[in-house]
């Protein structure tokens, strides 16, 4: 299978326009995701928040450019039916011998701000630069997962994801690869196995995108496994659902 794959159909504009205008209805002076870091001059909150480092699996996911997404998502289903469109039509034909795909129900939404990080800091990070190094069964996923990387914006250079090429390899972090994806483009990675990681976006751009994990269904056991950072069970009706 291909990292990256060009889209067919029209799924990644809707999705794109429908977090446009719940950023839009949030804050007045929102223009492009490219340049929503402006907002931090004007509030108070957010400069705040990423004047510090994050820490991973405690606070990075406390900004409020995120939570705003999730809140909305309670109440306005438009996005999640955008969403289950797209996995019908660009990622379930990739899979032609499977009937069902587990899907995660709610994909995650990221914005690597300049000269901030999108992720958080561990411990066991080894050098300054890479940041958040980690794999995603470190923390309990399903081990057969892949994931879905769905930008809203271009990623390239220090404002992407940096992996390594093959599960459990020795390779320095320094070589890892970069997700390079245009906005008309998806990529399927395994970070379930392979150790990835951000570092200081150095553009002068956010990056903005969408990530979920999917799994065959002739793939998937069910595991009674929580989330290391939410009280989720990775099983299908609470983490997962089928598609």
């Amino acid at each position: 299978m291909k990292n990256h794959n060009t889209f067919n159909h029209d799924y990644h504009r809707k999705l794109r326009d429908i977090v446009h205008n719940i950023y839009k209805k949030k804050y007045n002076n929102f223009q492009t995701f490219e340049t929503i870091h402006l907002l931090l001059d004007e509030n108070v909150k957010l400069k705040e928040y990423y004047n510090e480092m994050p820490i991973f699996g405690k606070n990075d996911r406390e900004s409020e450019l995120v939570t705003s997404f999730y809140n909305e998502m309670n109440i306005n289903y438009t996005f999640l039916n955008e969403y289950l469109n797209f996995i019908k039509s660009d990622i379930k034909p990739l899979f032609p011998d499977e009937t069902y795909l587990v899907v995660q129900k709610m994909p995650n939404i990221r914005f690597h701000l300049p000269n901030c990080t999108n992720i958080g800091k561990r411990e066991s990070d080894s050098y300054l630069d890479t940041i958040g190094v980690h794999t995603d069964r470190e923390f309990g996923h399903n081990t057969n997962e892949l994931n879905v990387i769905l930008p809203i914006t271009k990623m390239f250079d220090t404002n992407s994801i940096f992996y390594e090429e093959n599960p459990d390899s020795s390779q320095d972090v320094h070589t890892f690869n970069s997700v390079l994806l245009n906005e008309n483009e998806f990529g399927i990675h395994q970070f379930n196995k392979c150790r990835h990681y951000n570092k200081i976006n150095n553009t002068n751009v956010t990056r903005a995108s969408f990530d979920f994990r999917i799994i065959p269904y002739s793939k998937f056991n069910s595991e009674e496994i929580q989330s290391a950072t939410k009280n989720i069970k990775f099983d299908l009706g609470d983490y997962y659902m089928l598609v």
